[in-house]
């Protein structure tokens, strides 16, 4: 008992600092590998990592496509630690969690107002109503856990979000040659992040934040699905809070239980909200708490009602989800990254983590809006107007953790269509105003060209006949990379555009 007391709360921390150290050691080594000299662009890591460990993912991933990607086996190791010890992940590995954890300590500190935890706050079952509608959509072939599950918020806001911010701080060149460097090789791997949502998925990050000042991890106890997950699965666990026979629910370990699992109420202590983070061992005066053997089953007790509304909401979701969804052959902007599987595949694969929006390279893909209805929200698409896609890069595909983006070869990528350049003779120079411009096909990498030239006799903006070349688009040549349009030199409006219809399609038949 007295080990416990006197050591666990150090080696909870010691285990939350290694865990959210490792999950940032993967999260910014995930970037373009320079060491060397390659025709094939490298990653020095993959955060499928971050997620191989993650049950809702998994779960979620497996009922929706029928198919668990092997990363995903570690994440039993997670289930069978919460069978037996308890909500063990959330308190000491989650790095969501740990964030949390670090806020909620400096929100105890300087909080005021601290509130009673006499009773079982009332919406601390919320969590579990989530993760049910979650799981119930899932099974419906909606797969939504990307965008509550905690590990893909928070590489989605940091891969959108953070790493913007980072660039902005590096371009500004206040910092040291050496620290630039680091910033460069070590934090970012590229010059060229820029998302419109960015601001989106900041506030929404500041947000839940904040939102620990008002409740010690707030997120953890009433919105997190996994930890929803996690407490269902800890009902059972063997190893619980235990208290001694001179326990007076004298009440001094509740205000340092971060879970409001209620520790100092013998028989009511609700063991399946307990994140095993052992301020209580060290705050009871009387030393009269310990973790020890208790084979009795945790209560949980869920509303049937709530739980009868929870499916409703379920369904409702599912029509409404469903009948917002847009026809992929109306939306010129669905640009899915090469190697994308089958559209209706890909969004029930997709967990929206942001993954591959981090490494690519150039900028292309970003988060879309609702390019694919409501579905397809934060899903990723290609956006030729802050970037393109390189034409000897696969490293989406080969970071991506669920599948939906295939890992191809570089020469399978080079072949893989993507879009079909359109050129807008209104606003091209060749044609508005009669000038040479070579700019689309001095970029596209495609042997052959898919652009060539026209050379035609006409007049220029100043009324004198010449000799124009007029730039042309090969379909069959064309595989959407982008280039053409992030390098037009029309720069409002770009004169040559991609558009989602893909070789072999309607306008070819």
């Amino acid at each position: 008992m007295f080990y416990m007391k006197k050591y666990s709360r150090y080696l909870r921390l010691i285990s939350q600092i290694l865990f959210l150290a490792l999950f940032f050691y993967i999260f910014f080594n995930s970037i373009i590998d320079n060491s060397g000299f390659s025709l094939e662009l490298k990653l020095k890591s993959k955060i499928e990592y971050i997620f191989a460990i993650d049950p809702l993912v998994a779960l979620t991933t497996f009922f929706s496509t029928y198919k668990l990607p092997a990363v995903f086996i570690l994440s039993a190791v997670v289930i069978m630690l919460t069978v037996i010890f308890g909500r063990l992940f959330c308190g000491w590995i989650c790095p969501f969690g740990t964030i949390h954890h670090f806020f909620s300590f400096i929100a105890h500190k300087i909080r005021k107002d601290k509130y009673e935890k006499t009773e079982y706050p009332k919406y601390q079952n919320l969590k579990y109503y989530i993760f049910t509608a979650v799981v119930i959509l899932s099974i419906m072939r909606i797969n939504v856990s990307g965008y509550l599950d905690p590990l893909s918020i928070l590489v989605k806001c940091l891969a959108v979000f953070f790493l913007p911010v980072v660039l902005i701080i590096y371009n500004m060149n206040i910092l040291s040659g050496s620290m630039q460097d680091f910033l460069f090789y070590n934090v970012l791997g590229r010059d060229n992040i820029y998302y419109e949502q960015a601001p989106l998925f900041g506030t929404i990050f500041i947000i839940l934040l904040a939102l620990n000042f008002y409740r010690n991890r707030f997120w953890c106890k009433y919105l997190c699905p996994l930890g929803g997950m996690l407490g269902l699965l800890s009902k059972y666990s063997p190893l619980k809070l235990q208290h001694k026979a001179n326990c007076n629910s004298c009440g001094s370990c509740s205000d340092k239980c971060y879970a409001d699992a209620l520790p100092f109420k013998k028989n009511n202590f609700k063991s399946s909200e307990c994140m095993l983070l052992f301020n209580c061992l060290a705050a009871c005066p009387s030393d009269s708490l310990y973790y020890g053997l208790n084979i009795k089953p945790a209560e949980i007790d869920l509303s049937k009602r709530a739980t009868a509304k929870t499916l409703g909401i379920a369904l409702s979701g599912f029509f409404v989800i469903k009948t917002g969804k847009k026809a992929v052959a109306k939306t010129p902007q669905l640009i899915r990254p090469p190697g994308s599987v089958q559209e209706n595949k890909f969004l029930k694969t997709c967990i929206r983590c942001g993954a591959c929006m981090k490494v690519c390279p150039e900028n292309f893909l970003a988060p879309s809006l609702f390019e694919s209805g409501i579905e397809g929200l934060w899903t990723p698409v290609g956006n030729a107007d802050y970037g393109y896609c390189v034409y000897n890069c696969n490293l989406c595909g080969k970071m991506c953790p669920t599948g939906a983006i295939e890992e191809l070869s570089v020469e399978e990528k080079k072949k893989t269509v993507i879009a079909t350049a359109f050129i807008d003779e209104n606003r091209c120079l060749p044609y508005a105003y009669g000038v040479d411009c070579i700019v689309c096909e001095e970029h596209c990498p495609t042997s052959p060209k898919a652009i060539y030239f026209d050379r035609v006799k006409g007049k220029n903006y100043k009324g004198r006949s010449r000799e124009i070349k007029q730039p042309k688009i090969n379909p069959e040549e064309c595989i959407g990379c982008g280039i053409c349009q992030y390098k037009c030199p029309v720069k409002d409006k770009p004169a040559i555009y991609m558009t989602s219809i893909k070789n072999g399609g309607v306008i070819l038949s």
